[in-house]
């Protein structure tokens, strides 16, 4: 049964923007598939790129199935008017993409026509206008730890410091993932496609790590949350209330741990169009600081591209962002 999100947004499409040839059926049935098969939040995004795409139709008064090239960045120019982000662009073309290739495989449409749209320029994010340096340092990550007074924040942080892992990955860790033995930890990779290399990789923590493990798992840390099983297995994040932390609830922690009433290292880049603050220090600003730590020290591309989990070497290099006494110091460092 569709919910009443999708009921709105087949009534929309129904209405004006799909004349009989493609019926809001079709659109229901590719809307099912990707519940079944990808995660909630692409189902998500999936549904809104299709009510904001029936919307411009509807405007623009062209059926759904009538759509040329010229069409879609009509579409995306109106996205730029309003000032969303490169990267937000991108994800709808993607999801609006994967609707017509949906549509074209069943024969409704001849052609996908968002195929030739060059989206060279939206790969990057509304930050990237604000700062280059997205990483932490060394001094700063420490601050976040000093101002750690719970046992599982500290944990959050150095788990992210140590593998650069996302912040859905890190939730999704279940203690069997994890090979104290061998300081390494199973990761399913969250982003599945052109971005990733594969749908696991393992990545490895240090012995300071793991003694701040063996305070979680082995001296009770963990066990004094509700939300932990009696018998030692389940999510490596656990809350008082469920056995495994929410996304949003890890940037909720690094957040008020960077806040100047803890470590006091946060900086608000911008507010975005509805009002909110968009912060410099964010959970994923830990991936590109496991990143940049790892090159500075010599590690190479290569290796750092697959404890990444990226399949493109071109995406690895999209995390290094260096300061300027950065790059200083290393052409001292290699100066013949």
């Amino acid at each position: 049964m569709a919910t009443a999100e999708e009921e709105d947004i087949l009534g929309r499409i129904n209405e004006d923007t799909i004349d009989d040839v493609v019926g809001a059926d079709i659109i229901r049935k590719h809307l099912k598939r990707v519940k079944a098969r990808k995660s909630s939040s692409t189902l998500r995004n999936r549904r809104v790129a299709i009510r904001q795409f029936a919307d411009f139709c509807e405007r623009e008064e062209v059926s759904f199935d009538d759509i040329s090239k010229e069409h879609i960045n009509d579409w995306i120019d109106g996205f730029l008017l309003d000032e969303y982000a490169p990267r937000s662009i991108r994800t709808k073309v993607y999801d609006l993409s994967s609707v017509y290739q949906y549509l074209e495989g069943r024969g409704i449409v001849d052609a996908n026509p968002i195929e030739d749209v060059d989206l060279k320029d939206f790969s990057g994010t509304k930050i990237d206008e604000y700062t280059d340096v997205r990483y932490l340092e060394i001094e700063e990550y420490e601050a976040m730890v000093e101002a750690c007074s719970k046992l599982r924040n500290q944990l959050l942080i150095e788990l992210l410091w140590e593998t650069g892992c996302r912040a859905s990955e890190a939730v999704s860790i279940q203690i069997s993932d994890i090979d104290r033995e061998e300081r390494s930890i199973n990761i399913e990779t969250a982003k599945q496609g052109a971005l990733s290399a594969s749908k696991s990789r393992t990545v490895y923590y240090s012995r300071s790590f793991s003694r701040t493990l063996q305070k979680w798992l082995d001296r009770g840390g963990r066990s004094k949350y509700l939300g932990a099983s009696s018998d030692g297995d389940g999510y490596l994040l656990v809350t008082k209330e469920a056995p495994s932390m929410a996304v949003n609830r890890v940037n909720e922690i690094v957040h008020k741990l960077a806040s100047e009433d803890y470590a006091d290292i946060q900086q608000v880049l911008y507010t975005d169009a509805s009002g909110t603050e968009r912060n410099r220090v964010t959970a994923h600003a830990f991936r590109h600081s496991y990143a940049v730590h790892r090159v500075k020290n010599g590690m190479p591309l290569v290796y750092l591209q697959d404890l990444l989990g990226h399949e493109e070497i071109e995406v690895t290099r999209k995390y290094l962002q260096f300061r300027d006494d950065d790059v200083a110091e290393a052409e001292r460092k290699y100066r013949p």
